[in-house]
């Protein structure tokens, strides 16, 4: 199970490499006084989790929280598209995240 930089990603879409992680995750859940929450911010984060199943690899204990979203994440285009418009009018300065 040892990861070099070269094989990351593949390392992590091998059934086996994941059923060790969920195993490792499972024994040190036990050890928790008390639910953890882990929290991703970012849209992208949360569509690759549900995507390949990670809430149903983690113990009782421990929760994914879906978080606002970040504004790249989120935001329709036609939202941007206004901006660029707006940001493209005499004597408007835009400012955004």
């Amino acid at each position: 199970m040892g990861l070099e930089l070269k094989n990351l990603y593949d390392d992590f879409r091998d059934g086996d490499t994941i059923k060790a992680y969920a195993k490792i995750i499972a024994q040190d859940a036990k050890k928790l006084k008390k639910p953890i929450n882990i929290m991703e911010v970012c849209g992208g984060h949360t569509h690759t989790i549900m995507k390949f199943g990670l809430p149903q690899l983690m113990p009782e204990n421990v929760n994914f929280i879906h978080g606002p979203g970040c504004p790249v994440c989120i935001m329709p285009k036609e939202r941007i598209d206004h901006a660029y418009v707006l940001s493209m009018q005499p004597n408007v300065i835009l400012i955004t995240l």
